[in-house]
């Protein structure tokens, strides 16, 4: 199967670490288990991107195995855009999409606030 490449926006970035973080803090090593998941993911969604239902809403949301999360993505000129690391607990917030009628990439809003243990 043909790989497509993948642009991992900052938004999920910073997600991911973030969530990764709060189960690292609820048990050790379960933050390196859900890296490992997500990887996973984006790994299989390089090859399998385009069978994942494309969404009323223009994305495609692909189920991270062993954890309540999705990833949200959409395939751009045959890159495949990942927009959010989604919490499943959490309902999408939808919002206008811009000028040429894309939805627009913040439509999800993810995880609680997570406090900041690391800051003094």
């Amino acid at each position: 199967m043909k790989s497509r490449p993948l642009e991992l926006r900052d938004e999920a970035w910073q997600e991911w670490q973030e969530a990764s973080l709060w189960y690292d803090l609820e048990k050790s090593g379960l933050g390196d288990r859900f890296d490992k998941a997500v990887l996973a993911t984006l790994e299989h969604l390089c090859t399998v991107a385009a069978h994942y239902q494309l969404r009323e809403n223009g994305f495609r949301y692909a189920p991270v195995k062993r954890f309540a999360f999705l990833i949200v993505f959409e395939i751009v000129e045959g890159t495949i855009v990942v927009y959010n690391v989604f919490h499943m607990s959490r309902k999408p917030i939808r919002s206008g999409g811009d000028q040429e009628g894309r939805p627009s990439p913040h439509l999800v809003q993810l995880l609680p606030p997570l406090p900041h243990l690391l800051e003094g």
